[in-house]
């Protein structure tokens, strides 16, 4: 396995993360903060620059 796939498999891994984490949080805050203990995932990748907005996108996709 080559390193982009790598990188692009933990970065996978965070999202789905972020998504199963997502219901068991009663606010942003509280996700945010749980899914900070997963930022290893994000490393190599352009995610990690912009990954509380986006997880900011997906928290307002849910309460929509």
């Amino acid at each position: 396995m080559g390193m982009y796939n790598l990188i692009e498999e933990r970065t996978n891994e965070f999202w789905e993360t972020a998504q199963r984490t997502m219901g068991n949080c009663s606010d942003f805050s509280e996700f945010a903060n749980t899914m900070q203990k997963h930022l290893q995932l994000l490393a190599g990748s352009s995610d990690s620059d912009c990954w509380e907005e986006a997880l900011y996108e997906q928290w307002q996709e849910k309460q929509g």
